[in-house]
């Protein structure tokens, strides 16, 4: 995303050590780390054990990436992804021109929101007027983490959100122009999208419920085919979007990444169920340097490897 729509980048920079791109979340934090000097990309991933901060700071010292530039890439629930019509006026403009069209949209004045925008494709070759997703956060939910972020010893440079890191991740592991959906595991719940072309049209998240979590520690006494049942259908929904939205054709291959336990078997009942080509996805083919994290925490980093990579296309 462009950094402009954010508002938290106007002070002076020094000189960038390298690039970093980071998620913090209540409890873990995750980084990748390129140097300037050419040396190999770092990862890591680790729990905050209740002082974030601390944390943090100890990360970028384990990194060796005090003084980069650093691209935080906000999780899912950490901000909103609307779908609004785009504004008759230049996108270096559509995010002022869209703040008072969002005040009934969000559940706080939207003097205190921070947002940008970027377009979803092909709606206006349909008939229906030129769209934008604009992802909107809270200013005072950021603030406490852009202080640790600094105070962490990294410039923060960009602010990204998570729908598009996972696209890139599409982009990366299955380049091509042919419509396909993506699916992402991890312990809350799953991140669901549709691209065509290498843009993405669709981005959808569901959370898993308590009877899913109970299914992810204990498969036993048939839990894992409800959860399985309960996968495939949040997944239907939205191909069934794309399909009706965009009248593409529907995708016909699913990227998958597992990053939690319990979901052995879930490529094949999606198969079954969807008919649709799942692929298992080992991230560690494009980005080798997280083959020795453990599943949960390499789903995580695939999203902040790809982000370093688009990056440092930009």
């Amino acid at each position: 995303m462009a950094s402009a729509g954010w508002g938290f980048f106007s002070k002076r920079r020094r000189r960038a050590s390298g690039r970093a791109v980071l998620m913090l979340s209540a409890d873990r934090l995750a980084m990748v780390a390129q140097p300037a000097d050419g040396r190999a990309v770092l990862a890591a991933e680790r729990a905050s054990d209740g002082d974030l901060g601390l944390a943090l700071q100890g990360l970028v010292r384990d990194l060796g990436a005090a003084g980069m530039d650093c691209e935080w890439v906000l999780e899912p629930g950490s901000y909103a992804l609307l779908q609004v019509e785009r504004p008759a006026v230049p996108p270096a403009e559509w995010v002022q021109a869209l703040r008072w069209k969002i005040r009934d949209l969000i559940p706080f004045p939207v003097d205190d929101a921070v947002m940008d925008a970027f377009e979803v494709p092909g709606l206006d070759s349909r008939g229906r007027p030129p769209t934008l997703y604009l992802a909107v956060a809270r200013k005072d939910d950021l603030r406490p983490q852009i202080a640790r972020i600094e105070a962490a010893g990294l410039q923060l440079a960009r602010i990204g959100i998570a729908d598009l890191a996972w696209a890139e991740v599409v982009r990366r592991l299955s380049p091509g122009d042919d419509s396909q959906a993506a699916l992402a595991l991890d312990a809350r719940g799953g991140s669901m999208f549709a691209l065509r072309d290498g843009l993405l049209f669709v981005s959808r998240r569901f959370e898993f419920d308590a009877d899913d979590q109970r299914a992810l520690r204990d498969p036993a006494g048939g839990r894992s085919d409800r959860l399985f049942e309960r996968i495939a259908l949040e997944l239907q929904r939205t191909l069934d979007y794309f399909d009706r939205t965009h009248q593409r054709p529907p995708p016909r291959r699913l990227l998958l990444l597992a990053g939690v336990a319990g979901l052995d078997g879930l490529a094949e009942s999606l198969r079954r169920t969807l008919g649709l080509e799942v692929h298992e996805v080992a991230p560690t083919g494009v980005w080798p340097m997280l083959d020795s994290h453990p599943p949960e925490a390499r789903v995580r980093l695939t999203a902040l490897a790809a982000a370093l990579d688009a990056g440092a296309k930009a």
